[in-house]
């Protein structure tokens, strides 16, 4: 998590180790002729986790204020109201794509994600990933309806056209970028 504050707040520095580092060693990992089947396939479920993670942008960022002077941890500590007024942020952005089990419905909804910039879904370095998420939690995230400190905010639907739009583009180019990734570590 990548820490800021908007109201000079001393922040802190991100633990290690942390996706940044573990996307990086589960891809050499997976570029290796050395390690075995066995290792693979465990750094690989954990490649698939993370990069998604990475993509979304309270993933990727703390927020520091007077008010929470330790951080919101991506999030986690801010309050919505909607009904029954228990959710938080981060739980909102995590819901954003849909919280069905069921491959299914997972596949049909890709089909109607936006085509990446190709660019863009070319970027293949996981701190650039963590900067754009780090970025857009500024720019689309802590964005009012979302004042300082833990809420509970109501957000309104200006907020929610924002963010579901927001979601759709990082999981299109999640899902390029790991399809890009991929593909480099079989070679």
């Amino acid at each position: 998590d990548l820490p800021f504050s908007q109201d000079h707040t001393p922040v802190k520095a991100p633990a290690t180790p942390n996706a940044q580092t573990q996307i990086a060693a589960f891809r050499r990992t997976l570029a290796s002729r050395e390690a075995g089947d066995s290792v693979k396939s465990y750094d690989l479920v954990w490649l698939l986790h993370l990069v998604g993670d990475v993509h979304q942008p309270l993933h990727t960022t703390s927020r520091f204020t007077h008010s929470q002077p330790d951080g919101d941890e991506g999030g986690n500590h801010v309050s919505l109201c909607e009904k029954p007024c228990r959710k938080e942020l981060h739980a909102y952005w995590d819901g954003l794509p849909g919280t069905g089990k069921k491959a299914i419905v997972a596949i049909r909804r890709s089909a109607h994600l936006p085509s990446p910039n190709e660019r863009v879904a070319a970027m293949d370095d996981e701190r650039e990933w963590i900067h754009e998420s780090f970025l857009i939690a500024q720019n689309s995230v802590y964005i009012p309806p979302i004042g300082d400190g833990a809420g509970p905010f109501f957000i309104d639907r200006p907020y929610q056209s924002i963010a579901h739009r927001v979601a759709r583009d990082r999981l299109a180019l999640a899902g390029a970028r790991l399809a890009h990734l991929l593909n480099e570590a079989c070679h």
